[in-house]
């Protein structure tokens, strides 16, 4: 009796550790924020004692879990898996008549998941609800996973399937004039570097747009106002804190956890003193141009004087500063697809969508964007039903349908 009282109380202390988390007064539904948040949180730090002190040479806890094909019941389209040129692939077309000839618009989704975790069934609402409001042909890429995998195969296999399907686009009734792209957090970092790879190749047609829900764009600045706005309020508790952002990147960017690159991240020392103070690159991270609300710098404490991590900086810059991986650091956007950007406000890499718009509109590229207000980190999923979500696909719909029916 004395063990499972003992038992019962350590699970009562792990569960309430687990679930509890402060959340804002606005934020829509706090109890399937938190139970969403303490699976994840679970989930999460298996993922940091394996990575950190076993081999993760064949990925880590995450991205070993396996997310079934969900049923299709829906006879509006027809779901199958194939190959685009080596990268798995579900692919959703709609069902038309038979006698209807003209070609469809497709997108090419990336689902998030930090780099390390996910596949393209997690997104089959999203994807599923695309093909069909949009009549439009959805591939969603499989591409393989960190660590195993590390950067830039990620990109490598979203820019090669996308290559492939627009040199093959008629094959699925599809007019290769009319293929977008879009993709969620680590995914919409996959869309804006590979919209820039294939907007710079002139064998292949450019995309229609690029979607960009809540990305990531840039991994050099850790002290963002996002970032200390949402440790602020959540601490290391939040579905997507500081200490899950330094344990993803690490391990797509090196495939492997590596303790002083974490360390550097979560004490926001990464860059040496002499790259902040002379390397152009920091023009692009103006957070003057996030500090508009009285909200957003209640929270803010701005960078003084950092530790000068010189070594570790220029064993990790090539990595960090490579465009495919900080898609934000691309000196010229001029000519790249118009973008529908979407951030949360209660999101530790809001910022990134933000000043990635700021860049693009600067350049002449046509931006819409938009910052959910009562929005967190993975409200773009079907599953919840969430009023935020619901409006965000709403915005995304007129957006896609306008450039379809126009271009």
């Amino acid at each position: 009796m004395g063990k499972l009282l003992t038992i019962l109380v350590v699970a009562g202390i792990l569960s309430a550790f687990y679930f509890y988390v402060p959340v804002p007064e606005d934020l829509e539904n706090p109890w399937i924020f938190r139970l969403t948040n303490c699976l994840k949180r679970i989930i999460h730090s298996i993922m940091y004692y394996e990575a950190k002190y076993s081999d993760v040479s064949s990925g880590v806890f995450a991205n070993r879990l396996q997310f079934p094909m969900p049923e299709n019941n829906n006879n509006s389209l027809t779901v199958t898996t194939t190959e685009f040129d080596g990268v798995r692939i579900i692919l959703f077309q709609p069902n038309l008549p038979t006698t209807k000839d003209q070609l469809l618009p497709a997108i090419v989704y990336f689902h998030g998941g930090g780099f390390v975790s996910g596949n393209p069934e997690i997104m089959f609402g999203v994807t599923r609800r695309m093909c069909v409001e949009l009549q439009a042909v959805v591939a969603s890429v499989d591409y393989r996973l960190a660590p195993k995998y590390k950067f830039p195969t990620a990109f490598e296999d979203s820019l090669k399937a996308t290559k492939w399907f627009l040199n093959n686009a008629k094959k699925y009734r599809v007019d290769a004039r009319k293929v977008a792209i879009a993709g969620d957090s680590a995914g919409g970092l996959l869309s804006a570097a590979v919209s820039q790879s294939i907007k710079d190749d002139s064998h292949v047609p450019n995309l229609l747009f690029q979607a960009l829900i809540y990305p990531t764009t840039q991994q050099i600045d850790v002290n963002l106002p996002s970032t200390q706005q949402y440790h602020a309020i959540f601490g290391n508790r939040g579905i997507l804190c500081k200490h899950d952002m330094a344990m993803f990147i690490g391990l797509y960017a090196f495939g492997e956890f590596r303790q002083d690159y974490y360390d550097a991240f979560m004490t926001g020392t990464l860059t040496s003193r002499e790259f902040r103070e002379t390397s152009e690159s920091m023009q692009y991270i103006d957070h003057d141009i996030i500090l508009k609300s009285d909200v957003r710098s209640r929270y803010y404490i701005k960078p003084t004087s950092q530790a000068d991590h010189s070594k570790l900086w220029d064993d990790v810059k090539d990595v960090l500063l490579d465009v495919r991986m900080s898609p934000l650091l691309r000196k010229d956007m001029t000519g790249l697809p118009p973008a529908w950007i979407a951030t949360c406000e209660y999101d530790p890499i809001r910022d990134d969508g933000i000043l990635y718009a700021h860049r693009l509109k600067n350049d002449g590229v046509r931006v819409s964007l938009k910052n959910y207000e009562k929005g967190v980190h993975g409200s773009w999923m079907s599953g919840f039903n969430l009023v935020v979500y619901n409006e965000m696909m709403t915005d995304f719909m007129v957006f896609a349908k306008d450039y379809i029916k126009h271009k």
